[in-house]
Parts: C-alpha cells; structure tokens; sequence
C-alpha cells in the first residue's frame, strides 16, 4: 500500500510540474574572454524575467585609474532555456554619461557567434543615475548565449586576420612589425602605394588606430580605407600613384585583447606618452615613435619621402556626429614660452584637410570641429611632437631642403547617430574610410588627367588634332580634322593598340596606325574639316588610339587620306 502511494505521489508531483513548468533556468554571466571587462555581474530571478546587475571596472582592474577609464564594457550571457528569456540589464559604475544603443551577437550553439548587430530600439537605455545604464533585451528562442557589449567590439584576433587577408591586396606594399607591446603582441605597420610608380616625389601619410583601444570606429575607418584602395574607383588608383599610406592597424593590441578602454597592458594612457616620446617607457609608443623619426629623417638630412600627413584615429563620448580637433594658431608659438597650439600654416593646413574631408563625408559634415591648444603646456599628442620636432623648426622649412609642415590632426568618431539617422554601425565608418581616401586626393590637389597625344605622320595632307577635358563621369575627348577633300566622307576609326599595317592596294603608302576595333562615320565640310567627341571612361591605364580615313569620290579614281594619330589616355 505505501509502495502504491509512493507511486502515486510521484504521478500527481509530474502532473503538477507540467502543469506549472519546469523551473526556469538562470542564465550565467561570463566575461573572461577576449576584449571583455566587468568586475561582477549578478543574475537574479524575478516575475519570469531576469535581472541582470554588470558592474563595470577600471582597466586592468586599476582603482587608481579614475572613472574616465570605465568606458568599455562587454560579456557574455548563456544558459538560457530553449523558449528564450527576457532580461533587464543594468549597467552600473559607467565612467560614461551618453546614452549609447549596446550591441549584441547572437549564438545557437554556445560557440560560434554571427556578426555583432545594434539591439532594438527597444532596448534604448534609459539612466536610473548618472552612472547607470538599464535596458531589456528580449532573447530569441533557441538562442543558446549572446555576447554584449556597449559598442562593436574589435579583437586582435579580428586584426590578425585583416592584416593576414592582405596577402592578396593589388596595393600593399609590406606588413612589418615595427615593435612589440609590453605583452609581446605584434605592432604592425601596413604600407600601400603603386609599387608600378616610382617612390620619388610621392607624399607619405601615417594613420594609427586604437592608441587607445576599445575606441573601435578607428578600426573600421582603416577597414575602410584600405578596402577603397584595392577598389576599382580610379581616385584610389590616382592616390596610390602619389603617395605612399604607412597604417598602423592597431596601436595598442594588448589594451584590446585585455578589454582596456584606454590603457595599455601597463595602466598608461598611451596618448600622453607624445608629451615626451622620447623618454617614454611604453614600447607601443616608442616603436610608433621609431617608425615616424625613420621616416622623417632629420633637418640636416630629410628623408626620401617624409611624412606630410599624420591622422590620429579616436572615437569619442558624449557628441553625436565625427570632428575633428583644430589646433588654435599661434603666430607667437615658442616651444618653451609660448607653446598653446600650432603655428598658423599648419592651422592652416589642418584646415584645408578638415574641409576636403567635409565635402566629401557627408557624415563628417554633419559634425562641427572644436578647439585644441594641443594640450599646452605638457602636449601630449602625436600632433604636437610632429609639429614641435619638425613643422615649427626654420631648418626644416627653410634651406637647404624646404621641407612641408606636417599636417597632424585627430579625427574622432562617435558611439551614437549614423550618417543617415539612427544609430550607427562599423559600415559607416567603413565608408568613412573610403571618403578618406577620396579626401586625401583633394588635399594633395591629385586628379583624374588624361592627355590627347599625336603620334606619326599623314598619308598626305590629313591632320587630326584631339583635346580632352573632365566632365562627369571621365574625360571628354574632342577630335578635330582638317585637310580632307571637300564635301568627302571620312571615319573616325579607334583601337586599344598601335599599328602600322599598309592600307591594302592601291593604297598601301598610308598606314592604319591602331587597330582596328571600332570605327565611326563623320561627315567631311565645305572646307575639308569635320570632328566628333569621345567620353573616355575612368578606368586606371585605358589607353585609346584615333586616326581619320577620308575619301575624296570626285576624282576618276577615288582618293584616299589616313591622318595622323592621335592617343587618349588616362594618367592615373
């Protein structure tokens, strides 16, 4: 009998359990992963939701780094039951203020990851305090974890493996490691030009990203740059020929992989190691430092192609749209004395850049440039080492070399609106990269050219005469003949390589100087004259070959004219 009511029990305990459900399960907050900071985190049961308390930390849990170096945080987020959960998450103890839309990846299988994604608008934080952070996240059913952070995040496993997929980049010239972080990570250079074109006279630009290195809209906008010069568009075939672009890819590779947010693996702020680059302790800055001094040279001796341009790449809080910080002009700048911001020709020039880059982002455009002394009086930026030890030095400006003031600025992205509205993403600091590039020509006053070239002789006394010009689209080329026979009729006959083939017999003294690929009929004037147009297209190297062909049927024996030639080519 008691055997019997165990049983019992045991059906009524099932039936009752399926009537109310299994007990949900917790979800499990981890963040030891790479990029990922917390200092706790606490999941707690409540109503069917669950409350998720993250408590951010300093980097590399150094209390005595202050609330400006809690600004990144990320983790992960498993164990949830097959019908999905709902979770309230509160991010406490920011060093941040501005409400940022977190991002998230989700997981089926607790081990691969899709590409991280904005949350819903839904999950728009709202601000209990000024150091917290809440929103809901609504996870999917049969979502087996999600990885979240406050902004896209960006690995060294990530960079490892751009940098190795340009092996196959038509443009890159060389990766180097130029030194090693405290932690024994790569710091890598990547070098792109036209190696077709010779180095002479080109203009050197340096780009670093992520000195401080959860600040990722830097390494999207590098992504992007370096994609637009493998492209097609023939801007990026005209800057490769004239200049040579040096990036660093990832400044500080430990403060990424350790989830840092502006620290290397040592607690310092790499940006203020500038103020004194020569004495820093920090390998990071001093193989940076290196690399640039090797590629200025000195007074004395400049280098083949010094640095011309030097573009520091941060994100910011706290502004909605990407700036620029402009250098105040100093007409009176001394380094020891008076040392508040720039001589007035590099203000000038950084604002020659910040207005090419305008016109051509439209994002950019929407933000407005704010105002720096360049740090005066300790100048902890890269700007001002490369204006103090070059651009504000006679002998480097002056004789015997005449060198070019360094155009350094930092251009700051941003964690919130999008160029389009909304919120925005890692490709639209992509295309920023790609309106970089396009900016960096205007900058150097590189366009696209091409030239009307005459090559060989008449048969007899036909002259071709070409002209070409931009316009939308490529170049518009004009081609002009006179000398033909009155009233005749002629084509314009055009090929993609020269000849010099004998017409047949009883012609065969004039030439057919291209091949013969295409032809077009033009009506020959009163006067022997005639002309018609060509859009020659922007492709990189295209070279097309013209001559005219007359005919003069008055005669018994119709006569025959073969111009000269003329080629068009594009010269970039």
């Amino acid at each position: 009998m008691r055997a019997h009511l165990d049983r019992l029990s045991l059906v009524l305990f099932l039936i009752a359990l399926a009537a109310v459900g299994a007990p949900a399960q917790t979800p499990v907050v981890t963040y030891a992963g790479e990029t990922m900071r917390l200092r706790s985190a606490t999941v707690t049961p409540s109503g069917g939701n669950f409350n998720v308390a993250l408590t951010m930390e300093d980097d590399n849990n150094n209390s005595a780094l202050g609330t400006s170096f809690r600004r990144w945080w990320h983790c992960q987020i498993a164990n949830f039951a097959p019908s999905g959960a709902t979770l309230v998450v509160t991010v406490n103890n920011a060093g941040y203020t501005d409400v940022i839309l977190p991002v998230w990846s989700r997981s089926t299988d607790g081990v691969t990851f899709g590409a991280y994604e904005r949350l819903p608008l839904s999950a728009v934080p709202t601000q209990p305090n000024g150091s917290s952070h809440r929103f809901t996240v609504v996870v999917p059913a049969g979502t087996a974890a999600i990885r979240l952070a406050k902004y896209f995040p960006y690995t060294v496993t990530r960079k490892d493996a751009w940098v190795a997929s340009l092996a196959t980049h038509p443009h890159v010239r060389s990766v180097t490691t130029i030194g090693q972080s405290v932690q024994a990570r790569p710091i890598q250079l990547v070098e792109l030009t036209d190696n077709a074109v010779a180095d002479a006279g080109k203009k050197r630009v340096w780009i670093h990203a992520g000195i401080h290195p959860s600040e990722a809209t830097s390494y999207s906008v590098v992504e992007g740059l370096v994609a637009w010069l493998g492209s097609s568009d023939p801007y990026a075939a005209v800057l490769l020929d004239h200049a040579i672009l040096d990036i660093v890819p990832m400044a500080n590779p430990d403060g990424v992989f350790l989830g840092n947010y502006r620290t290397n693996a040592n607690s310092s702020n790499l940006e203020n190691e500038w103020g004194a680059p020569y004495n820093t302790s920090q390998p990071e800055v001093a193989a940076m430092r290196t690399a640039i001094e090797n590629f200025m040279g000195t007074p004395q001796a400049p280098a083949g192609n010094p640095v011309e341009v030097v573009l520091n790449l941060h994100s910011s809080h706290n502004v909605a749209y990407p700036f620029h910080f402009q250098h105040t002009a100093n007409a009176n700048w001394n380094p020891t004395s008076n040392n508040s911001g720039v001589l007035p020709i590099v203000n000038q020039l950084e604002g020659q850049w910040i207005n090419a880059l305008r016109a051509r982002s439209a994002f950019v455009n929407l933000g407005s440039t704010q105002s720096s002394s360049a740090g005066a009086p300790s100048r902890p930026f890269v700007e001002s080492m490369m204006h103090d030890r070059w651009s504000a030095l006679a002998t480097w400006t002056g004789a015997p070399a005449f060198q070019q003031p360094v155009m350094a600025i930092t251009l700051e992205g941003t964690y919130g609106a999008g160029p389009a509205g909304g919120w925005n993403t890692e490709a639209d600091y992509r295309q920023l990269g790609a309106e970089l590039g396009r900016a960096l020509c205007d900058y150097f006053g590189l366009q696209l050219t091409a030239s009307a070239i005459p090559y060989g002789t008449p048969c007899a006394t036909l002259q071709l005469f070409g002209s070409i010009g931009p316009v939308a689209g490529g170049h518009q080329a004009t081609l002009s003949f006179g000398g033909g026979p009155a009233n005749g009729f002629g084509f314009v006959m055009f090929g993609f390589g020269q000849s010099a083939a004998p017409l047949p017999a009883p012609w065969s003294t004039c030439l057919l100087r291209q091949t013969l690929d295409s032809s077009l009929f033009v009506p020959v004037g009163p006067f022997g004259t005639g002309s018609t147009g060509l859009l020659l297209p922007p492709w990189p190297g295209l070279s097309v070959f013209a001559q005219v062909l007359t005919l003069d049927a008055a005669p018994a024996l119709p006569t025959l004219d073969t111009s000269n030639g003329v080629e068009l080519r594009n010269e970039f």
